[in-house]
């Protein structure tokens, strides 16, 4: 993310919505590519938005975090296709009347999908997910790494 030297708050309040717009435009354009991380697919076109996603993994297991805020349980879908997790869903944009004048309409509403490529070893009948305060937690327990083992040879 750009980071201004001086905070945005200092500035005169006219210009302050002007240095967010800047920044979120600056960071959108140069860091596109940098923040979908290894194993992630690009954005497709057919859908509104992507939710950002955070993974950490710790020595038994990996966790996904989704930020779908507004966005309700049942209308979250998770899959497991081929050798990927899947997740997609939909968020609907909040009712306006007509006669409200729109000021600014940031929020991002339709249909999202995220698609995440996993890791080989992993238990795949283990995974769990929770969904809590629009924060969708995805636990994918690894398998126990294989043990060596001796092969015992027979005489032909």
């Amino acid at each position: 993310m750009v980071h201004f030297r001086f905070p945005i708050h200092q500035l005169p309040s006219a210009l302050q919505d002007f240095a967010t717009d800047m920044e979120t435009i600056v960071d959108q354009v140069f860091n596109k590519g940098e923040s979908q991380g290894e194993g992630c697919e690009k954005p497709n076109a057919s859908f509104a938005y992507t939710p950002a996603l955070d993974i950490f993994e710790a020595e038994d297991s990996y966790s996904l975090y989704l930020d779908l805020p507004g966005v309700k349980s049942e209308d979250v879908k998770l899959e497991m296709q081929e050798e990927r997790l899947v997740v997609t869903g939909s968020r609907e944009s909040r009712p306006v009347s007509e006669a409200s004048h729109i000021h600014r309409n940031e929020c991002s509403t339709g249909t999202f999908m995220r698609s995440i490529r996993l890791p080989k070893l992993l238990d795949v009948d283990k995974i769990e997910a929770s969904f809590d305060n629009g924060v969708l937690h995805i636990l994918l327990p690894k398998q126990a790494k294989p043990q060596p083992r001796t092969i015992e040879i027979r005489k032909a």
